[in-house]
């Protein structure tokens, strides 16, 4: 064999000079023949290994785009070990089944395992999607195992692929939080770009989905998490882009880890892979400004919309927006609003339905403003505190319904891509009901005349316990509403308090009820009618104890009243905003009248009206004094209230800091006008009650959601004094 001619290069001739001696077998092994180059060795090893790997694509003896033979279902990966989303696994949690290494078409330009990468050994491959391909490697010098990602079309990947993975390696790489899949080196050997990474033994969050649908609070436990490292993303600058449970990996200890940064953005730069008019990202899991092309409105309010939408297919195991193409899924994501989650799964709780909704929204300064409000809102959703959420109202609702009739979306300006028989047939007998406007408008006017809005016969209010001051408030309103509604009848049920009196008023066994602020439930078809009173809490402790303020409560027994009363329920809620340095105490269940024992605790915490009988018998006893609470923060259902402290010393009485919460009165929200009217007549016509929250103050309560005619009422009322 003639040699080569020589270049200017000397790497080129060195490189020529080893294929000469190769063909020629004159290279006893390759060690010795870089010993021969020792100023280019490491280059050359690198030209030479490019080399082989190209002998192995061209010689593995299957033309571009055949069949291996082999059975592919018997050769799949292992489910247990998840990488599959780190390579950019399908959304649909299908599992990927690929072939192992040494059996690749040659379509497939990755390394034959065992595989050296200088640091690494590739040992086999453990995931695999449209772009990447993610291998379990052992890393020598730290003697580790680690997932290597390189790009699967490997060296001939253009520019583009090469560019989109070291956008992902390098937004990766710029963030450490435990709930993110650590990127530890990356760079370019043998021709083949790649990136090290944590290695998590487990499955990911579709593998769970697939599996069956998850407990809401377990859902909620595992977005949570996600959310509160995608603000950590955030935070550092980058969006993530293409969130979907595939990419949320789930290790051997149930902790979530996000991976996948393969369309990540930095936000502080025009570091995008993607410019505007391409929709980039998994459709289902896509919020509208992406589906719709608009990568320059991308925002953190898109990684909530994507939340959203993993919460979503947690609780039924789809995700919000299904169609039967992909430019269908991209126009109804853009179009066409989410279905709530009770419309599929009817036992989801009422709160983690508004806070998907709210993520959903297609209108991104609708949804939280960030993955960190998010994450608060389901940490409230899993201690049982109140969201700040609010649903969707009956009107909303039905309003997104009525624009999925063709005409009426085709005039507000809504694309209706796929219209129901009940929309067809809705919009018929509108167009029909159209033609004979001028006969309905009569026959309504004509149906409203003898259908007026009049008192019930009876009405039934419920009160509390016996011989309590919400008992006695209602037996009051129904005395007054007997008064001034003879032809009425009125009475009281008696009942274990706040949260009995909820269900009884949801269930329509009553017509109105007391309950105290934080017991009301966030259902659309209750209404508020008035704000009564304020209950502050009362923080007692025995003067002969030695206690003088309300953390060296911690650990000592507390009564705290009577377990499923909502009095005891607002006191366990209080206890949570106190600082955590108060510690945990002995809680002990009974009345309140053990504290006129000769044998009594040494501590109560009480949350009472100023008028209940208890708090007078307390003065005359003497042996109590009042500790001031001032928590650090607030739960909105209290409000820091100055109490007058007339039990330590009513000769000398002083105001000390407390919260109180507010004891409302409810209705339905069809509860007749005339009625709610009425009572309103009723309880602001009292004398005898004091500490009565007025009607001048009511009217500029903010925080009620007032049935209509209470609103009108207070509307009418603005200017009165009491």
């Amino acid at each position: 064999m003639s040699e080569p001619p020589r270049t200017n290069d000397p790497l080129d001739d060195a490189f020529a000079d080893y294929l000469r001696m190769s063909d020629a077998g004159e290279i006893d092994s390759r060690e010795d023949f870089l010993k021969l180059f020792p100023d280019l060795a490491d280059d050359l090893k690198e030209l030479i290994e490019a080399a082989d790997l190209l002998g192995e694509v061209t010689l593995s003896g299957q033309p571009v785009g055949s069949s291996s033979g082999f059975n592919v279902a018997a050769l799949s990966p292992n489910a247990e070990t998840i990488a599959t989303s780190a390579a950019g696994d399908d959304s649909s949690g299908a599992p990927d089944v690929t072939l192992p290494m040494a059996n690749r078409a040659a379509n497939d330009h990755g390394p034959r395992l065992p595989y050296d990468l200088g640091d690494y050994v590739l040992l086999e491959e453990i995931g695999r999607g449209g772009m990447g391909v993610v291998y379990l490697a052992k890393q020598h010098d730290l003697d580790r195992q680690v997932a290597i990602k390189m790009i699967r079309s490997g060296i001939l990947a253009d520019e583009g692929e090469v560019r989109r993975f070291y956008t992902e390696a390098q937004a990766a790489a710029r963030l450490r939080h435990r709930g993110i899949v650590g990127v530890h080196q990356f760079g370019r050997r043998a021709g083949h770009h790649f990136f090290s990474m944590e290695f998590i033994p487990g499955t990911d969050l579709q593998k769970k989905i697939n599996a069956g649908l998850l407990d809401p609070k377990e859902a909620a436990r595992y977005v949570r998490d996600v959310a509160r490292a995608i603000h950590h993303a955030h935070h550092k600058g980058v969006l993530h882009r293409d969130l979907k449970p595939a990419n949320v990996l789930i290790d051997e200890h149930d902790q979530v880890h996000v991976t996948d940064f393969g369309l990540a953005k930095h936000m502080d730069s025009d570091s995008s892979v993607t410019g505007s008019g391409a929709a980039i990202g998994t459709p289902h899991y896509m919020a509208p400004e992406q589906a719709g092309g608009h990568s320059d409105r991308v925002c953190t309010e898109s990684d909530v919309y994507a939340l959203g939408a993993i919460l979503f297919a947690c609780l039924t195991g789809r995700p919000p927006i299904v169609a039967d193409t992909v430019v269908q899924t991209l126009l109804q994501v853009v179009h066409q609003p989410a279905p709530t989650v009770r419309s599929l799964r009817v036992g989801v709780p009422i709160d983690l339905d508004t806070i998907v909704t709210k993520c959903l929204e297609k209108n991104p300064s609708k949804r939280y403003a960030s993955a960190e409000k998010l994450a608060d809102e389901l940490d409230a959703f899993l201690e049982d505190r109140h969201i700040e959420a609010r649903p969707r109202s009956q009107v909303l609702k039905a309003w997104h319904w009525f624009e999925g009739v063709p005409v009426v979306g085709a005039l507000t300006g809504r694309r209706t891509l796929h219209t129901s028989s009940t929309h067809r047939r809705f919009q018929a007998a509108m167009l029909l009901g159209l033609l004979l406007t001028p006969l309905l408008a009569v026959s309504i006017q004509v149906g409203m005349q003898h259908w007026p809005d009049s008192m019930p016969e009876s009405v039934l209010i419920a009160g509390g316990i016996q011989e309590g001051r919400y008992n006695k408030v209602a037996q009051l309103l129904s005395d007054q509403i007997k008064r001034t509604q003879p032809e009425v009848t009125a009475e009281i049920k008696p009942t274990q308090g706040s949260e009995e009196n909820s269900r009884l008023l949801s269930n329509n066994d009553v017509d109105l009820a007391l309950i105290q602020a934080v017991s009301i439930p966030p259902e659309e078809e209750l209404a508020h009618v008035a704000p009564l009173f304020y209950e502050p809490i009362y923080a007692l402790v025995r003067k002969d104890s030695g206690i003088e303020t309300i953390e060296q409560l911690s650990g000592l027994p507390v009564l705290l009243g009577e377990a499923g009363t909502g009095s005891r329920a607002c006191i366990e809620l209080m206890i949570k905003t106190l600082p955590k340095s108060f510690g945990k105490i002995q809680i002990l269940s009974g009345k309140w009248n053990l504290l006129l024992e000769e044998d009594t605790p040494q501590a109560a915490i009480l949350c009472l009206g100023q008028e209940s009988e208890i708090l007078e018998d307390l003065r005359k006893d003497g042996r109590w004094r009042v500790l001031e609470i001032n928590p650090d923060k607030m739960v909105h259902a209290f409000d820091r209230f100055p109490l007058k402290d007339d039990i330590t010393d009513s000769s000398n009485p002083v105001t000390v800091q407390t919260l109180a919460t507010t004891a409302i009165l409810m209705a339905k929200q069809e509860t007749s006008d005339a009625l709610i009217t009425a009572i309103l007549d009723a309880w602001y016509g009292i004398d005898s009650l004091r500490h009565q929250i007025s009607r001048k103050e009511a009217s500029q309560w903010t925080e009620l959601r007032l049935h209509p005619a209470a609103e009108q009422y207070f509307s009418d009322h603005a200017d009165t004094r009491n």
